[in-house]
């Protein structure tokens, strides 16, 4: 009783998992990815950025409590099973009885034998700072995030970038010890692609334990207990505070005049909205990894135009001009430091009819799109159509009325773009107040092997124009408040009068 207590406060209790049952869950479930024998082999598994994890004679994991070279604890391994690995293929398994999680845990198991070997598990002990923080994190704080902040640039820069972008100088040498395949740093600015989890303990518990595997190492040794926390806590101040729901709209409001330039400072205070980016499963030739996972986008109008900004991280602008190579439909390979320009295609649908919109890959054949376009290598924003990818016409350059111009510092691009609300062109899209106007998303990461149908994208999503709110919405409200003040004054007065007549 004594040692089962002892085993519950270390975190080293082995739960109950029958591995027989665990094998058919595995062949139903995970065979398709990570092979019907654990060797990461299965039909999915070339389609995968980063690779399927191997578990055949394989104990080496990169999300454990455990120290860095020990085996994870099958908690850690239940964890992952139920909570997926952002960022990668690996879904949540949340859905799963848990008992048949803990037997498929029970099944990875026994594809090692180093989970039997009692050198092995006799070490596999979670990290005690680790175990603590699971039931207690110290919080934040602006002197804590500060203090991050300069432990961040000394240990963490060179390889996520100075804003945590995934761009430090060191990005694009990395690669996974046992696989041998190239790899980049996490985006801190993407807590959804964190792969242990974006809360606090889990950053913690990261910083602390390492990343078995990658150049990510263990800080236990040179960074105290405190100095782990700072680091924690800049690390969540480094992204945007998470939402349950995503957005499903650019909120535009109306203003005297629009911002002439995509400063971040013209920009202060202007509504942003965050949209998730996926690769293009469904038109040859097919992508199956993101590399550019969100853009943010923010809008405002005046009587005469509208402005849009779009963000967007990209660990490295392209200078590549090869707009028109091609690649084969499956293409599993990770392509590198191809000649290709970047590119963003923000898409509108012409015709105002909300129920029914264009086909979302650039339209149909019936429903045609406009699309406001920029590459890197021409640094040119161009206005096109299209009914359909094989089908795009540019506009002549005296058709042409979207403005704009681009930055690119730290991994991100900033793109603003200009434009009157109307113009006389009847393929160009139409804005007034009150609008709602459907607007999707192309994004184009040119030395990642992506040009033509190979890119990242959206479906569609709202550009909304939100009406100016009228002067009299502001004083009616103090106004009848007011005035309902006066009406029960006089009632209150009027009837202590007839009252006090009464008592007469």
């Amino acid at each position: 009783m004594f040692i089962a207590l002892l085993g519950l406060l270390s975190g080293s209790v082995e739960a109950a998992g029958d591995a027989a049952n665990g094998a058919a869950v595995y062949a139903k479930r995970c065979s398709q990815c990570h092979g019907d024998d654990g060797e990461a082999d299965g039909a999915a598994a070339g389609h995968s950025f980063p690779r399927p994890r191997k578990f055949a004679e394989n104990s080496t994991y990169k999300i454990r409590r455990t120290p860095v070279g020990e085996l994870p604890t099958d908690q850690d391994l239940f964890d992952i099973i139920t909570r997926g690995l952002g960022g990668t293929s690996m879904p949540p398994f949340e859905v799963l009885p848990e008992q048949e999680r803990w037997d498929v845990v029970a099944y990875i198991k026994s594809l090692s034998e180093d989970f039997v070997d009692p050198d092995y598990v006799s070490t596999a002990v979670p990290i005690p700072e680790v175990v603590a923080a699971e039931s207690s994190s110290e919080a934040s704080s602006p002197e804590s995030v500060e203090a991050g902040s300069a432990l961040f640039a000394e240990n963490c820069a060179k390889c996520h970038g100075v804003k945590g972008r995934g761009d430090g100088e060191q990005w694009d040498t990395m690669e996974e010890k046992w696989t041998k395949t190239r790899m980049v740093p996490a985006n801190l600015a993407n807590p959804e692609s964190y792969r242990g989890g974006a809360a606090a303990y889990d950053i913690f518990r990261t910083i602390t334990a390492g990343v078995d595997g990658t150049p990510m190492p263990s800080h236990q040794e040179n960074l105290t207990l405190e100095e782990r926390w700072n680091l924690t806590h800049f690390v969540m101040s480094l992204h945007p505070e998470f939402k349950e729901f995503g957005d499903d709209r650019i909120v535009a409001k109306r203003a005297e005049a629009v911002p002439e330039t995509g400063d971040e400072a013209a920009w202060a205070g202007v509504a942003s909205s965050r949209f998730k980016l996926l690769p293009n499963i469904i038109e040859p030739p097919r992508n199956y990894w993101t590399t550019v996972e969100y853009v943010s986008a923010q809008a405002v109008y005046d009587s005469e135009n509208i402005a849009i900004r779009l963000q967007w991280d990209d660990r490295m602008a392209s200078e590549g001009t090869d707009a028109v190579g091609s690649y084969t439909d499956h293409d599993e390979e990770v392509h590198w430091d191809t000649e290709h320009p970047d590119q963003l295609a923000l898409q509108f649908a012409v015709k105002k009819d909300l129920a029914v919109r264009p086909y979302f890959m650039m339209g149909d054949k019936k429903r045609g799109v406009n699309l406001w376009w920029w590459r890197s290598d021409t640094g040119s924003i161009t206005e096109q159509n299209a009914k359909g990818f094989e089908k795009i016409t540019t506009q002549a350059v005296e058709n042409t009325q979207v403005s704009g111009d681009v930055t690119y510092e730290d991994g991100r691009y900033t793109l603003y773009l200009k434009r009157s609300l109307s113009t006389e062109d009847k393929v160009d899209v139409q804005f007034s107040e009150g609008d709602w106007v459907p607007v999707s998303f192309n994004i184009w990461n040119g030395d990642r092997g992506e040009v033509g149908q190979r890119r990242n994208l959206t479906t569609w999503y709202w550009l909304s124009l939100e009406p100016a709110v009228p002067s009299k919405a502001y004083m009616m409200p103090p106004l009848t408040f007011l005035l309902t003040f006066v009406v029960l004054g006089i009632l209150v007065r009027s009837t202590r009068r007839r009252l006090g007549s009464t008592s007469e």
